[in-house]
């Protein structure tokens, strides 16, 4: 039994678990975590963007109350170490964090020295680290090789009833993220910076896996085709600016030699997602339409039903062009434009009408459609993650 800790929308990492693995699967047991019931190599860390950590389930307490949890957590904890370590003359590094366990900072540092008081006396010394919020970040846990043969952070999540006791077994590989994010060569702040994390969210809401080609008819600056080409996926984009789709193929072939990976980028293209046929078969389609103009601020109505329309038009001639090219049994991940307004996110009128082109909404059994919403508290303009089929009829 495997631990997910969820990232900033917990929602997100939830439906791509589910995705994966299906709703059976999966529990979602507090605002942070869910329980997913598989082996440890079912789930692969560095191409799942909503999980922060992984860990392995060792053990449960009854309980969620901190006097109750804490001396069992220290005797779970002290065992595993103990029966892990074959050898005692090598020195551990520990860590615990706390998700929805109502403790305070030093209260878990209090009882991180508590576990190295006991170990030593069983003759095994132990480094502690403490971070200074009640969760080590990954950069913690990577940097001080917690996840590693010598290494255990220990996490403690509580649900209302009970206790999971868990180690880390992986965690999101935060500087491949930045690498990718910041450090390849093509980037363009006037077109939106689509997130590596929600690249990998949406191929997995794709279902993409077992060398299903990836089709981005919006490309942009090529994440989504990284992020599957990284994956050993075949991958075809295009993109209506000439400007977008060189720099598309400069971070394939950056991509390429940063991570000794082979790719074959003849099939980039410039085109017009709403008039194009895409020569070749794909099997899933997974991309991020046009989401408007730039805004800085909350535009009048005027301008704003402006942008809605226009965004609105492109979608919708969008997704007609491609509903004739797909497979029977394709399936899409399409982010699509929200804005935020007094009233809630607006939504593209068009949402409303997908059956009538010919596509069905994928439903989740832990997430409904509506949630799917990549936003930050900042921006206005948000992402509503549309996963679509084929329809049946």
């Amino acid at each position: 039994m495997l631990l997910c800790v969820l990232g900033r929308q917990p929602i997100l990492g939830i439906a791509e678990i589910e995705a994966l693995l299906g709703s059976r699967a999966i529990r979602p047991f507090n605002p942070s975590c869910a329980i997913v019931r598989a082996d440890s190599n079912a789930l692969q860390q560095q191409h799942m963007g909503g999980t922060i950590k992984i860990a392995e389930v060792i053990s449960a307490v009854r309980s969620s109350k901190l006097q109750i949890v804490q001396p069992a957590a220290l005797d779970i904890m002290e065992k595993y170490v103990i029966d892990k370590q074959s050898s005692a003359s090598h020195k551990v590094t520990l860590g615990v964090s706390a998700y929805d366990l109502t403790i305070k900072q030093e209260q878990l540092k209090n009882l991180s020295f508590e576990l190295k008081r006991r170990l030593s006396t069983k003759g095994i010394s132990a480094r502690v680290i403490v971070g200074s919020k009640i969760a080590l970040n990954s950069a913690q846990v990577i940097h001080n090789k917690l996840d590693g043969e010598f290494g255990y952070e220990f996490v403690l999540a509580a649900g209302v009833h009970e206790t999971f006791i868990a180690k880390t077994i992986s965690e999101q590989d935060i500087e491949s993220y930045s690498k990718r994010d910041y450090g390849r060569p093509g980037r363009d702040m006037q077109v939106g910076m689509l997130p590596p994390k929600l690249a990998q969210i949406m191929l997995n809401l794709a279902s993409v896996g077992n060398g299903k080609s990836v089709l981005d008819p919006f490309c942009g600056t090529g994440v989504v085709l990284m992020e599957a080409a990284l994956r050993n996926l075949p991958i075809m984009g295009s993109d209506i600016n000439p400007k977008m789709v060189e720099c598309t193929k400069e971070n394939l072939m950056w991509l390429s030699k940063e991570y000794n990976i082979a790719l074959d980028i003849s099939n980039i293209m410039c085109a017009d997602a709403t008039k194009h046929r895409w020569d070749g078969e794909f099997d899933r389609v997974v991309c991020e339409t046009y989401l408007g103009p730039p805004i800085q601020q909350m535009p009048g109505p005027q301008e704003l039903e402006s942008i809605v329309n226009e965004c609105n038009g492109i979608v919708k001639r969008f997704l007609v062009n491609l509903k004739p090219q797909l497979k029977p049994d394709a399936r899409c991940c399409i982010a699509s434009p929200l804005w935020r307004t007094r009233r809630g996110f607006l939504q593209l009128p068009i949402i409303a009408k997908l059956e009538k082109l010919g596509y069905d909404r994928v439903w989740f059994s832990h997430a409904r459609p509506e949630q799917l919403i990549y936003h930050r508290p900042d921006q206005i303009v948000a992402r509503e993650l549309l996963v679509l089929q084929n329809s049946k009829d």
